[in-house]
Protein backbone atom coordinates (compact mmCIF):
# COMPACT_ATOMS: atom_id res chain seq x y z
CA UNK A 1 0.00 0.00 0.00
CA UNK A 2 1.03 3.60 -0.57
CA UNK A 3 3.08 4.96 2.29
CA UNK A 4 1.23 7.62 4.24
CA UNK A 5 2.78 10.96 5.03
CA UNK A 6 3.75 11.49 8.71
CA UNK A 7 0.88 13.91 9.45
CA UNK A 8 -1.74 11.49 8.15
CA UNK A 9 -0.13 8.69 10.16
CA UNK A 10 -0.59 10.80 13.31
CA UNK A 11 -4.22 11.50 12.38
CA UNK A 12 -4.99 7.84 11.81
CA UNK A 13 -3.38 6.93 15.13
CA UNK A 14 -5.49 9.56 16.89
CA UNK A 15 -8.65 8.28 15.21
CA UNK A 16 -7.84 4.71 16.24
CA UNK A 17 -6.97 5.59 19.85
CA UNK A 18 -9.90 7.85 20.64
CA UNK A 19 -12.46 6.38 18.27
CA UNK A 20 -13.64 9.86 17.17
CA UNK A 21 -16.90 9.56 19.06
CA UNK A 22 -15.03 9.54 22.37
CA UNK A 23 -12.91 12.44 21.19
CA UNK A 24 -15.99 14.56 20.62
CA UNK A 25 -16.92 14.33 24.30
CA UNK A 26 -13.79 16.20 25.36
CA UNK A 27 -13.11 19.93 25.14
CA UNK A 28 -10.40 19.41 22.57
CA UNK A 29 -9.53 16.06 21.06
CA UNK A 30 -6.11 15.10 19.64
CA UNK A 31 -7.67 15.49 16.19
CA UNK A 32 -8.98 18.97 17.03
CA UNK A 33 -5.62 19.96 18.47
CA UNK A 34 -3.61 18.78 15.46
CA UNK A 35 -6.00 20.38 12.98
CA UNK A 36 -5.84 23.68 14.91
CA UNK A 37 -2.05 23.57 14.90
CA UNK A 38 -2.19 23.18 11.12
CA UNK A 39 -4.29 26.32 10.80
CA UNK A 40 -7.65 24.65 10.25
CA UNK A 41 -10.95 25.63 11.83
CA UNK A 42 -13.75 23.26 12.69
CA UNK A 43 -16.96 23.78 10.71
CA UNK A 44 -20.33 22.06 10.82
CA UNK A 45 -21.27 19.90 7.84
CA UNK A 46 -24.54 18.01 7.93
CA UNK A 47 -24.12 14.25 8.07
CA UNK A 48 -20.37 14.32 8.84
CA UNK A 49 -18.96 13.90 12.35
CA UNK A 50 -16.11 16.41 12.10
CA UNK A 51 -14.90 18.72 9.32
CA UNK A 52 -11.98 21.15 9.43
CA UNK A 53 -11.30 23.83 6.81
CA UNK A 54 -8.53 26.33 6.20
CA UNK A 55 -9.92 29.88 6.59
CA UNK A 56 -10.39 31.43 3.16
CA UNK A 57 -9.87 28.13 1.35
CA UNK A 58 -11.61 28.14 -2.02
CA UNK A 59 -12.39 24.94 -3.93
CA UNK A 60 -13.83 26.66 -6.99
CA UNK A 61 -10.52 26.75 -8.96
CA UNK A 62 -10.44 22.94 -9.01
CA UNK A 63 -12.39 21.18 -11.74
CA UNK A 64 -10.36 17.96 -11.75
CA UNK A 65 -9.68 15.48 -8.97
CA UNK A 66 -6.69 13.31 -8.17
CA UNK A 67 -8.13 10.63 -5.88
CA UNK A 68 -5.36 8.66 -4.19
CA UNK A 69 -5.87 4.93 -3.49
CA UNK A 70 -7.70 4.52 -0.21
CA UNK A 71 -5.65 3.31 2.75
CA UNK A 72 -7.47 0.65 4.80
CA UNK A 73 -6.70 -0.41 8.35
CA UNK A 74 -8.61 -2.95 10.43
CA UNK A 75 -9.50 -2.28 14.03
CA UNK A 76 -6.87 -3.62 16.39
CA UNK A 77 -9.73 -5.36 18.22
CA UNK A 78 -11.01 -7.21 15.14
CA UNK A 79 -10.28 -10.91 15.69
CA UNK A 80 -12.95 -12.87 13.79
CA UNK A 81 -11.25 -16.19 14.48
CA UNK A 82 -12.45 -15.85 18.06
CA UNK A 83 -16.08 -15.87 16.85
CA UNK A 84 -15.83 -19.40 15.54
CA UNK A 85 -13.47 -22.31 16.07
CA UNK A 86 -14.07 -23.27 12.43
CA UNK A 87 -12.71 -20.10 10.90
CA UNK A 88 -9.18 -18.75 10.93
CA UNK A 89 -8.67 -15.28 9.46
CA UNK A 90 -5.19 -15.03 8.02
CA UNK A 91 -3.37 -12.16 6.31
CA UNK A 92 -4.33 -13.22 2.74
CA UNK A 93 -7.98 -13.15 3.83
CA UNK A 94 -7.55 -9.69 5.31
CA UNK A 95 -5.79 -8.50 2.17
CA UNK A 96 -8.66 -9.77 -0.02
CA UNK A 97 -11.10 -7.78 2.11
CA UNK A 98 -8.88 -4.68 1.90
CA UNK A 99 -8.58 -5.01 -1.86
CA UNK A 100 -12.30 -5.59 -2.29
CA UNK A 101 -13.12 -2.49 -0.28
CA UNK A 102 -10.47 -0.47 -2.12
CA UNK A 103 -11.86 -1.55 -5.49
CA UNK A 104 -15.37 -0.63 -4.37
CA UNK A 105 -14.17 2.76 -3.12
CA UNK A 106 -12.51 3.54 -6.46
CA UNK A 107 -15.58 2.42 -8.42
CA UNK A 108 -17.91 4.59 -6.34
CA UNK A 109 -15.62 7.63 -6.69
CA UNK A 110 -15.67 7.32 -10.48
CA UNK A 111 -19.44 6.89 -10.57
CA UNK A 112 -20.35 9.66 -8.11
CA UNK A 113 -17.70 12.25 -8.93
CA UNK A 114 -17.01 11.76 -12.63
CA UNK A 115 -20.08 10.09 -14.14
CA UNK A 116 -22.69 11.91 -12.05
CA UNK A 117 -20.78 15.00 -10.97
CA UNK A 118 -18.92 15.77 -14.18
CA UNK A 119 -15.54 16.10 -12.43
CA UNK A 120 -12.66 14.65 -14.39
CA UNK A 121 -10.53 12.18 -12.44
CA UNK A 122 -6.85 12.47 -13.31
CA UNK A 123 -3.53 10.93 -12.26
CA UNK A 124 -1.24 13.98 -12.50
CA UNK A 125 -0.98 17.17 -10.44
CA UNK A 126 -1.93 20.52 -11.98
CA UNK A 127 -3.13 23.97 -10.92
CA UNK A 128 -6.79 23.01 -11.40
CA UNK A 129 -6.47 19.60 -9.73
CA UNK A 130 -7.65 18.91 -6.18
CA UNK A 131 -5.89 16.02 -4.46
CA UNK A 132 -8.09 13.72 -2.35
CA UNK A 133 -6.31 11.54 0.22
CA UNK A 134 -8.75 9.00 1.72
CA UNK A 135 -8.34 6.38 4.44
CA UNK A 136 -10.73 3.95 6.11
CA UNK A 137 -9.67 2.99 9.64
CA UNK A 138 -11.17 1.14 12.60
CA UNK A 139 -12.69 -1.36 10.14
CA UNK A 140 -14.48 -3.89 12.32
CA UNK A 141 -16.70 -6.68 10.99
CA UNK A 142 -18.78 -8.79 13.32
CA UNK A 143 -18.93 -12.31 11.89
CA UNK A 144 -21.19 -14.53 14.00
CA UNK A 145 -21.98 -17.07 11.25
CA UNK A 146 -19.27 -18.78 9.28
CA UNK A 147 -19.35 -21.47 6.60
CA UNK A 148 -16.38 -22.90 4.78
CA UNK A 149 -15.83 -24.90 1.61
CA UNK A 150 -12.35 -26.25 2.21
CA UNK A 151 -11.76 -27.93 -1.16
CA UNK A 152 -12.31 -24.75 -3.16
CA UNK A 153 -10.90 -22.44 -0.50
CA UNK A 154 -14.23 -20.59 -0.62
CA UNK A 155 -15.10 -18.93 2.67
CA UNK A 156 -18.48 -17.33 3.25
CA UNK A 157 -19.62 -15.46 6.33
CA UNK A 158 -22.13 -12.83 7.28
CA UNK A 159 -21.75 -9.72 9.35
CA UNK A 160 -24.80 -8.30 11.06
CA UNK A 161 -23.00 -5.15 12.25
CA UNK A 162 -19.70 -3.38 12.01
CA UNK A 163 -17.81 -0.15 12.21
CA UNK A 164 -15.49 1.98 10.09
CA UNK A 165 -14.21 5.54 10.09
CA UNK A 166 -13.40 7.66 7.05
CA UNK A 167 -10.47 10.08 7.20
CA UNK A 168 -10.11 12.28 4.12
CA UNK A 169 -7.89 15.24 3.30
CA UNK A 170 -8.30 17.71 0.43
CA UNK A 171 -5.06 19.32 -0.75
CA UNK A 172 -3.81 21.51 -3.55
CA UNK A 173 -2.19 18.92 -5.81
CA UNK A 174 0.74 21.19 -6.75
CA UNK A 175 1.69 22.82 -3.45
CA UNK A 176 0.33 20.14 -1.11
CA UNK A 177 -1.45 22.81 0.95
CA UNK A 178 -4.04 21.24 3.24
CA UNK A 179 -7.44 22.82 2.49
CA UNK A 180 -9.84 20.59 4.39
CA UNK A 181 -10.04 17.44 6.49
CA UNK A 182 -13.02 15.31 7.45
CA UNK A 183 -13.74 12.39 9.80
CA UNK A 184 -16.89 10.32 9.74
CA UNK A 185 -17.59 7.20 11.77
CA UNK A 186 -20.27 4.64 10.97
CA UNK A 187 -21.01 1.97 13.56
CA UNK A 188 -23.39 -0.87 14.39
CA UNK A 189 -26.31 1.50 14.81
CA UNK A 190 -26.49 2.24 11.11
CA UNK A 191 -24.65 -0.64 9.47
CA UNK A 192 -26.12 -4.01 8.56
CA UNK A 193 -23.75 -5.85 6.29
CA UNK A 194 -23.91 -9.11 4.37
CA UNK A 195 -20.42 -10.25 3.46
CA UNK A 196 -19.86 -13.15 1.03
CA UNK A 197 -16.25 -13.99 0.10
CA UNK A 198 -15.29 -10.32 -0.05
CA UNK A 199 -16.49 -6.87 0.85
CA UNK A 200 -17.42 -6.20 -2.78
CA UNK A 201 -20.68 -8.06 -2.18
CA UNK A 202 -21.75 -5.74 0.61
CA UNK A 203 -24.55 -3.43 -0.47
CA UNK A 204 -24.43 -1.56 2.84
CA UNK A 205 -20.72 -0.79 2.60
CA UNK A 206 -21.30 0.54 -0.92
CA UNK A 207 -24.16 2.69 0.32
CA UNK A 208 -21.95 4.25 2.99
CA UNK A 209 -19.07 4.95 0.59
CA UNK A 210 -21.56 6.43 -1.87
CA UNK A 211 -22.81 8.74 0.87
CA UNK A 212 -19.25 9.94 1.52
CA UNK A 213 -18.64 10.53 -2.20
CA UNK A 214 -21.94 12.38 -2.48
CA UNK A 215 -20.97 14.69 0.40
CA UNK A 216 -17.71 15.53 -1.35
CA UNK A 217 -19.49 16.15 -4.64
CA UNK A 218 -21.99 18.46 -2.95
CA UNK A 219 -19.14 20.44 -1.36
CA UNK A 220 -17.46 20.87 -4.74
CA UNK A 221 -20.75 21.83 -6.37
CA UNK A 222 -21.47 24.38 -3.64
CA UNK A 223 -18.09 26.02 -4.23
CA UNK A 224 -19.22 26.66 -7.81
CA UNK A 225 -22.70 27.78 -6.91
CA UNK A 226 -24.25 24.71 -8.50
CA UNK A 227 -27.62 23.59 -7.09
CA UNK A 228 -27.42 20.46 -4.93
Amino acid sequence: MKRLQPTLNVLLAAAVLCGLGACQTTKQSPIDELSTQEGLERVEVKGVDAVYRRPGANLSPYNKLLVRPVYIEFSKNWKPEQDSALYQMNEPDRERIRQGLADMFAEVMVNELQTKGGYQLVTESAADVLEVRPAIVNLYINAPDVSMQTAGRVRTYTADAGEMTLVVELRDSVTGTLLSRAFDRRNADNMSWQWTNSVTNSAEAKRIITSWADTLRNALDASRGKPS
